[in-house]
């Protein structure tokens, strides 16, 4: 039996081991992959993708949860602010690229 390929996120998806299709980026917080509808996924414990996936559709399997991966901004006294991103992200964790497009 093949596995279902997704190119978009629902709430039936998450918490379970999927197999996503997308475009490999790299971002501040990690590698990431941009699905169809503009979701950015965060790949656990993946810093940047290799030159020969990087801007190139990949097939991506791992379990898909949403967690607080990019800590929160921090304000200092004299109003600079850190980077960072409020609320939760959405991460594959567990991911394997089984397949460049």
């Amino acid at each position: 039996m093949t596995d279902k390929i997704y190119r978009s996120i629902s709430e039936n998806i998450m918490n379970k081991e999927i197999t996503l299709r997308g475009i490999a980026m790299d971002a501040k917080g990690g590698a990431v992959l941009i699905l169809f509808e503009g979701e950015v996924i965060y790949l656990q414990n993946m810093d940047s993708w290799d030159d020969a996936l990087f801007n190139k559709g990949v097939l991506v399997k791992g379990l898909l949860v949403e967690k607080k991966l990019i800590p929160d901004p921090i304000v200092a006294k004299d109003g600079a602010i850190s980077a960072g991103a409020i609320g939760t992200q959405y991460v594959l964790e567990n991911a394997k690229v089984i397949q460049k497009e």
